[in-house]
């Protein structure tokens, strides 16, 4: 591998204008090529054949006003009842115009009783069915229902809105670049050279341009969730910056040595490069691995960040080297290049000695020490962990001044905690189940009379399509007549606020109810009551004779949680498992890849304690701007996994390489822990904080899924780059001695060697040049 980057170095080297000519050329043309193919992302996750997905979607073909995608627009009187001429005209204005724009099925109107609370007579809410899911309701749509209800907010009535009819957030917002900016300032402090700095905050920016593009492509023939640019983004912006700094640095400290410019860009890129590229694949195979768990958008969120980290490494040992000879000497600071030129060409130390600094110094004389602070530190902030739950986000996690919490906000005073997100129950009886002709009409004529009723009192009814709500409330009273005794003893059921059938199909083989739950959609308590209606729906079956399945948007995110939770251990050793086979490879050792998978599960438990503790139990909440404590966005846990572990292992790989290539240069394994630490502690130091800085700038973002996985990722970089990699790390290598390099003989001859130092490469070039030394004396 060294030897194939050393020749790519050359190349590029060489051909720096047709190389940054071809990376520019695939840059427009692939950004070209996302404007004009780029498609829609959802905000939905789902994971097909899940038994509430399933019945969703069968609910959804037979009865579609009640599987539909729903919004609402909730509303609140300030003088008095909400069903009073004082508001008809603006409440008609909203439903009629509302009806008639694109992509909307149906639009219903505050119905006293049921929507209208009964307890609160002033809020009520309108109702939008869409024709589309959530993810292909038309832009325009929801831009028009929003100016529809700010135009009639007002006049003693106030308008908002929820669900689907609600316009998503934006992913991020305005604080990313706060990120950025601390990385050009900690680049600039590392290199003391603006084109040093500059070069790989340029190169970082064309990968990330090319990573991304290639998502938006595509998004025009893959549904996409809305999250996978923006994880990319984050991502590819952090590796990109890191692979670059890790061969720039290389190359500015060969050449303060002696070595010329295409020399030392060539041996940077066999050295650092080789690293950057091992380093790359650990990220790379915890990134892809995530389609072997069987959850379709965690996949293409995995494959998409993976495409932007192998742009980040293609454009590290090919760009960065062509950029490179473009910078010739103006890589270092301009006050050491008068004298580093006069000495090119000059012998080239073997090693480059560094005098070990306080921190390498006590963890040398204390290693047992060092190694059990940083156990216990990390074990300390592990504890909220234990407390892990895992939810998806709903209106109530919005910030406190968008419309849709607002809306959430106004339905839970109205109607409840459990109104905003209903259970519902599918009944499908082996016979047809209906009213005698009799009963029916009897049911029929006394619903009429309610309804007629309820229009003298209400002259918005009488306006709003009465026929279709005298069907609706018609079929309403026959389903809950048939279904009496199901409802009787669903009603029975700790912590059921309500039920009541709301549709039934006319052949009698169909029929829908809505549990309300007493507990809002994140609470612990509403999980417990979907799997004690489940329990109770399997003996309800057996004793009637149907088949009855839970489910709602609300169970449909319960099951992805709990199948994101189960996937955890698969992919948990599916990832160590291919990253020990890497790390065995690439060092060369049976304890070091052992030592540092568990190094990793340290940080990756802290990083599960730190974000329990402030997501989801409330901690410095303030601090981070979480307004809402709410469960863990149940994705979050495996792409922690995925992306912290390939992170690690890029801080193990260029720490550790150091170490051993000290070691393989002949120096005590002790002594190899403290040359390699400095070797590569300054620059894996600009590294993490470059990185924490970078995702640090999404902790802000008005999105709950973008915030907390910006929070995990700069926290996990933090724990395991200072307590794992630059404490435990050479505190357990230098306990462990000779012993951290030991490997059969036999399987020292069997396994291909790797050369991540450049040990072969560097002896060849050595060998060549005595032999052309003593060429020229000859002569």
């Amino acid at each position: 591998m060294a030897t194939l980057l050393y020749r790519i170095g050359h190349f590029c080297y060489r051909n720096r204008k047709g190389v940054l000519a071809a990376w520019l050329v695939v840059l427009i043309g692939m950004a070209t090529a996302a404007g004009l193919l780029m498609g829609k992302f959802s905000p939905q996750f789902s994971i097909p054949g899940l038994q509430s997905q399933t019945a969703l979607d069968k609910l959804t073909e037979k009865v579609p006003a009640a599987g539909g995608t729903t919004g609402r627009v909730v509303l609140q009187a300030e003088d008095g009842p909400l069903a009073t001429p004082a508001h008809d005209a603006q409440v008609e204005a909203m439903v009629s115009e509302i009806s008639g724009m694109d992509g909307v099925a149906s639009v219903t109107p505050p119905i006293p009783g049921t929507s209208i609370s009964p307890t609160e007579p002033s809020i009520g809410y309108i109702t939008i069915v869409f024709s589309d899911e959530i993810g292909a309701i038309p832009v325009a749509t929801l831009e028009s229902i929003e100016k529809v209800v700010g135009e009639n907010d007002g006049d003693g009535l106030r308008a908002e809105i929820g669900g689907a009819a609600a316009q998503q957030m934006p992913a991020i917002g305005s604080t990313e670049g706060i990120g950025v900016a601390i990385a050009v300032v900690v680049l600039l402090i590392t290199f003391g050279s603006i084109l040093a700095a500059g070069l790989p905050l340029l190169t970082a920016l064309i990968g990330l341009g090319i990573g991304i593009s290639g998502i938006l492509i595509v998004s025009g023939f893959v549904t996409m969730s809305d999250t996978a640019p923006i994880l990319a983004l984050m991502l590819g912006m952090a590796v990109g910056i890191d692979y670059a700094l890790f061969i720039v640095s290389k190359h500015r400290d060969q050449l303060r040595r002696g070595l010329g410019v295409e020399e030392s860009i060539s041996r940077a890129n066999a050295t650092a490069g080789t690293a950057v590229v091992f380093a790359g694949l650990t990220v790379i195979i915890a990134l892809a691995a995530l389609t072997v768990v069987g959850i379709p958008f965690l996949g293409v969120m995995g494959l998409g960040s993976a495409f932007t980290v192998i742009m980040a490494v293609l454009v590290a040992t090919t760009l960065v080297p062509a950029l490179l000879g473009f910078a010739g000497y103006r890589v270092l600071p301009k006050k050491e290049r008068t004298d580093i030129e006069a000495r090119v060409g000059q012998t080239i130390a073997a090693e480059e000695h560094h005098t070990p600094n306080r921190w390498i110094r006590f963890i040398d004389r204390r290693p047992l020490v060092a190694l059990l602070g940083g156990v216990l530190l990390l074990g300390l902030i592990a504890i909220p962990a234990t407390q892990l739950r895992l939810g998806l986000p709903t209106d109530s996690t919005a910030g406190p001044e968008t419309s849709k919490r607002q809306a959430y906000d106004l339905v839970v005073e109205g109607f409840g905690e459990g109104a905003n997100n209903p259970l519902l129950l599918l009944v499908e009886p082996d016979s047809p189940q209906l009213l005698d002709p009799q009963t029916a009409a009897g049911v029929e004529a006394q619903v009429q009379q309610q309804l007629m009723q309820q229009a003298a009192e209400n002259p918005q009814l009488a306006k709003y399509g009465t026929p279709e709500m005298l069907q609706m409330a018609v079929d309403q009273a026959k389903a809950d007549a048939v279904m009496k005794p199901y409802i009787d003893q669903i009603a029975g059921v700790e912590n059921v606020a309500s039920v009541q059938a709301i549709t039934g199909t006319p052949d009698g083989l169909f029929y829908v109810l809505q549990v309300v739950p007493g507990s809002g959609a994140s609470d612990q308590a509403t999980v417990d009551l979907v799997n004690e209606l489940r329990s109770v729906s399997d003996d309800l079956g057996e004793q009637n004779g149907a088949n009855v399945e839970v489910t709602g948007l609300n169970v449909v995110e319960m099951d992805i949680s709990q199948k994101l939770a189960d996937a955890l251990p698969i992919y948990l050793a599916i990832v160590v498992g291919l990253a020990l086979i890497l790390l065995f490879f690439v060092f060369r050792s049976l304890i070091v890849p052992i030592k540092a998978v568990l190094g990793f599960l340290l940080s990756i438990a802290a990083s599960f304690g730190a974000v329990v503790a402030v997501y989801q139990l409330g901690w410095l909440q303030g601090i981070f701007g979480v307004d809402t404590p709410a469960p863990i966005i149940s994705f979050l846990p495996v792409l922690l996994i995925g992306i912290l572990f390939g992170l690690s292992m890029d801080y193990e790989m260029f720490l550790v390489s150091g170490m051993r290539e000290a070691h393989a240069h002949g120096l005590p394994a002790r002594k190899a822990v403290t040359t390699g630490y400095m070797a590569g502690s300054r620059v894996v130091t600009a590294a993490a904080i470059i990185m924490i800085s970078v995702f640090a700038g999404f902790i802000m973002a008005p999105d709950t899924i973008i915030a907390s996985i910006g929070f995990a990722l700069a926290v996990g970089v933090m724990f395991d780059a200072f307590v794992v990699r630059m404490t435990i790390v050479p505190a357990v290598m230098r306990l462990l001695g000779e012993k951290a390099w030991y490997l059969p003989r036999w399987m020292d001859k069997a396994i291909p060697h790797a050369d991540v130092e450049g040990t072969k490469l560097l002896a060849k070039l050595e060998a060549a040049d005595h032999k052309s030394e003593r060429e020229t004396e000859l002569v």
